[in-house]
């Protein structure tokens, strides 16, 4: 094989950064190179594949069929060679962890520990998705992301239970339901875990309810129950971020336990999953305490 047939991970790498951007100067910065090198890499790869992967403009870059068609065949290609690296260099872990967590974790001092297991691998790279904890598990599934930290019933195994965390229901601030009333529900679309549990303990109770509000967004959740759309179930380690009320015990039918977990693939987590697992299990749950206060 002459360098002309020759596939370079890094030009691989500065064609992915720019897919993900469509902007060479935020894929340069990324990369830390300039952005005359990210052009290069690009001109260089298109030249070895004989195939145009962008169509660029003074004003726009787009990715063209055959673009849209390398990107997963180069994170595949990479994904092997952190594995590679990984596996034959263990004193110093190196590669990239697809990771996907739940939004609510995000409030939680999750991403302050995320920075200890950086400064701790600064050669492991992390990309991070942001989901309900039914789609993560079905990119988990997929090999879409090697690790999925979520939410999962108390009743259910799968996962490595990080911690147990209770659940309350938050309402408009004053907002007292009546009895007698239909509740309004503020929850995520179906297939979450906060939204079967709600619904199940509404009728277990016998108190009729209705969806005022639906979305995938925590962030839209708390801003549509802080505007008075009406009352949901979520974590209580959200009660110390004041951005909603909770409602008096009593009030509403009793919320089962849930459990935040970290999953993979494999029946135990490998190389750096077991890494980032490791030091997650070791820090979260006084994490979330800390949060609470």
């Amino acid at each position: 094989m002459n360098d002309q047939s020759h596939l370079d991970p890094f030009h691989l790498r500065s064609f992915l950064a720019v897919a993900e951007t469509l902007h060479f100067t935020s894929a340069a910065q990324m990369q830390g190179v300039s952005q005359s090198t990210i052009s290069q890499h690009i001109s260089k790869l298109e030249d070895v594949l004989g195939t145009r992967l962008l169509a660029r403009s003074t004003k726009s870059v787009r990715l063209t069929e055959s673009g849209q068609q390398l990107i997963l065949l180069a994170r595949k290609l990479l994904q092997c060679e952190d594995e590679i690296l990984s596996r034959f260099s263990k004193d110093t872990p190196r590669g990239t962890i697809r990771l996907g967590v739940t939004e609510d974790l995000l409030l939680t001092r999750f991403p302050e520990i995320l920075g200890m297991f950086r400064a701790a691998h600064p050669l492991l790279k992390i990309t991070l998705t942001v989901d309900l904890s039914a789609n993560l598990a079905k990119l988990l599934e997929e090999s879409s992301i090697d690790l999925l930290c979520g939410m999962r019933r108390s009743t259910d195994t799968h996962g490595r239970k990080l911690w147990t965390e209770r659940l309350r229901w938050y309402s408009p601030d004053g907002m007292l339901p009546s009895s007698e009333d239909s509740l309004p529900l503020v929850t995520f679309p179906d297939g979450s875990v906060t939204r079967r549990l709600a619904i199940e303990a509404l009728n277990r109770a016998g108190r009729p309810w209705h969806l005022a509000f639906t979305s995938d967004s925590l962030s839209a959740i708390l801003a549509a129950v802080r505007a008075g759309y009406g009352i949901t179930a979520q974590p209580a380690f959200l009660t110390g971020n004041k951005l909603i009320t909770p409602c008096a015990p009593g009030i509403l039918p009793d919320l089962p336990d849930v459990e935040f977990i970290a999953s993979t693939r494999h029946q135990t987590a490998q190389g750096p999953e077991e890494l980032l697992t490791q030091v997650l299990q070791d820090h979260i749950a006084p994490a979330v305490m800390t949060f609470q206060t």
